[in-house]
């Protein structure tokens, strides 16, 4: 018994220096993930696509698998039901081979299909849910706003990325005012055929006073 309780602290010693050993001789990946929208705000009920280009940043080699894109409207409808076409996922076939950042082919970019804004999704709504907070091993799960990037590793890992779309501020003209915009004009121009006939009447009587001898 003593002698296991002498050799036990340099054993642990020696793992945990094993283990930090490990940790700084894996590789290192560093990317950034850009996202485009084809419109600089969007309508409810508007359609549209987004652009994600993915930058190799670090000094190793990335391999990029697959991206999934979790809308900002993603979540449960009134009826409990995960939203139908709330979120997407592409897979690259074959995969994205990114050089280092000091390479040529250092970035990937891939464009989304069509994607409707809900009509009832507006300015001031918002997520239902947020994007993981750190690197996760699966890309399915219950996120909004979220992109996730698939790359290589011992274990396939995800990597999160926060985003979202403008939408326009709606407005709404009263009818009552709509109805005004259209009649004042008519109103105008009734005015002018008035005072028009008015004056070719004055001076008709004008012309035809008695004129001094």
């Amino acid at each position: 018994m003593f002698m296991w309780k002498k050799l036990g602290r340099p054993a642990t010693a020696i793992s945990l220096l094993a283990l930090i050993v490990a940790a700084f001789s894996m590789p290192a990946h560093a990317q950034t993930v850009n996202w485009r929208a084809d419109k600089s705000a969007y309508i409810p009920g508007d359609t549209g696509t987004l652009t994600i280009t993915i930058i190799n940043t670090g000094s190793n080699p990335l391999e990029v698998r697959n991206v999934t894109v979790y809308y900002p409207w993603a979540g449960y409808d009134t009826n409990g039901k995960w939203l139908t076409g709330g979120n997407i996922s592409y897979n690259f076939s074959p995969f994205k081979e990114l050089t280092s950042v000091s390479g040529g082919a250092n970035n990937v970019s891939y464009t989304t299909p069509s994607f409707t804004v809900p009509s009832w999704w507006g300015a001031a709504s918002r997520p239902q849910f947020n994007c993981p907070g750190g690197t996760t091993n699966t890309r399915y799960g219950i996120y909004s706003a979220c992109i996730l990037m698939g790359w290589n590793a011992d274990n396939q890992r995800y990597n999160p990325t926060d985003f979202g779309l403008s939408v326009a501020v709606a407005t709404y003209t009263p009818s009552s005012i709509s109805q005004l915009s259209q009649w004042v004009p008519l109103a105008t121009l009734g005015v002018l055929v008035i005072a028009t006939a008015f004056l070719a009447l004055t001076w008709s009587r004008l012309g035809n006073l008695p004129k001094k001898p």
